[in-house]
């Protein structure tokens, strides 16, 4: 399945992660967290392992490197203009929060370790895996 890199970074900045630790999510960032894991069970079994989930990160990363050079930056923008400005205004946002050297850029390391783990909260008993059909319903 293709997605269009502007949706991939609206779920790459919830990817990440970064819930004020002090607010409780929105209701509307929790459906995004649902779909996110739920993209991230690839074997379709209802239960998503930290390894998918590990997985669809990199996945996401990968596909927001348009240029394979291994970081994220307005270089890997789509071509078509109005893709372009959505894919700048969500960079900004995942760069406020991801880049942690201040570069402009987003590194897959910078990506690879959060500051926020989406995975760590959800998995509430700690045993790596999460179940979707025991998710809250919204």
């Amino acid at each position: 399945m293709t997605k269009q890199p502007t949706r991939i970074l609206a779920a790459a900045a919830l990817a990440c992660a970064w819930f004020p630790a002090t607010a409780q999510p929105s209701a509307a960032q929790l459906e995004k967290v649902r779909d996110i894991l739920t993209e991230a069970d690839a074997n379709a079994d209802g239960r998503v392992t930290r390894r998918e989930y590990d997985q669809h990160r990199a996945d996401i990363f990968a596909r927001l490197d348009r240029n394979g050079n291994g970081v994220v930056t307005q270089g890997d923008a789509p071509r078509v203009r109005f893709a372009q400005r959505k894919f700048t205004e969500k960079l900004e946002q995942v760069l406020a929060m991801a880049d942690k050297n201040g570069d402009g850029m987003l590194s897959r390391a910078e990506w690879d370790k959060p500051e926020r783990d989406i995975f760590a909260l959800v998995d509430q008993d700690k045993d790596g895996v999460i179940i979707l059909a025991q998710l809250p319903d919204l």
